[in-house]
């Protein structure tokens, strides 16, 4: 999870204040998010809803407001229900400097961590948690772990263009690394962190790391 961009006007169809969920508000949250869940980062072609960051039933004074108004998977969706109406805002907190998001193989689980104990960060990772480990920990249910699975699979990949380019630090693999640490690449809250985390990396791939509007 990290920061998304999000455009500043709102679609013209959302000040009629009667549908939330127009194919100008789909197409305009598409388009700014890149195609990708705001939660888990993954691609969604047709998988996508629209998910409001305090939800309808808490907030019914923000069904309508643009600024609560995100692109969504259906399996986070369901995970957020309207029991996460307080976690860090995704075009506002850069979500990926807060929290350092890893995997630990062995145990299979990923790893949420941060310094700050506020409570939208500490209310975000709990959710995080629940999407890639599980309600139950230790079980996953068949959902759950395809999700986790997916997020493996993705990792693996990324670490093999690392070695990769350990092996042979030459321009071509610098830019295959480059393309996955692009905005539209999927998991990047992970990816992020293993730059971060080697001083070699970090120092070949630090601008490639850095949020912008691209």
């Amino acid at each position: 999870m990290i920061r998304v961009y999000k455009s500043k006007e709102a679609p013209l169809s959302l000040s009629s204040c009667k549908k939330y969920d127009s194919e100008d508000i789909k197409s305009q949250l598409a388009n700014d998010q890149k195609g990708k869940c705001y939660i888990c980062e993954r691609k969604r072609d047709t998988d996508f809803e629209i998910d409001h960051l305090k939800s309808q039933s808490n907030n019914p004074d923000l069904v309508y407001c643009w600024d609560n108004i995100f692109l969504i998977c259906g399996y986070c969706n369901k995970k957020k229900s309207n029991m996460f109406d307080n976690i860090l805002v995704p075009n506002v907190d850069s979500i990926e400097e807060i929290i350092a998001q890893t995997i630990s193989f062995e145990n299979k689980k990923a790893i949420f961590a941060s310094t700050s104990n506020s409570e939208k960060c500490n209310q975000t990772i709990k959710l995080l948690n629940s999407i890639f480990n599980g309600a139950n920990q230790g079980l996953r249910t068949l959902k759950e772990e395809r999700m986790f699975k997916s997020l493996v699979s993705c990792i693996n990949q990324f670490n093999g263009l690392i070695k990769a380019f350990f092996d042979n630090p030459n321009a071509n693999f610098q830019n295959n690394i480059r393309e996955e640490l692009n905005i539209e690449s999927e998991f990047l809250g992970f990816k992020y962190q293993i730059i971060k985390n080697n001083p070699i990396l970090l120092k070949v791939f630090a601008p490639d790391i850095v949020w912008n509007n691209a």
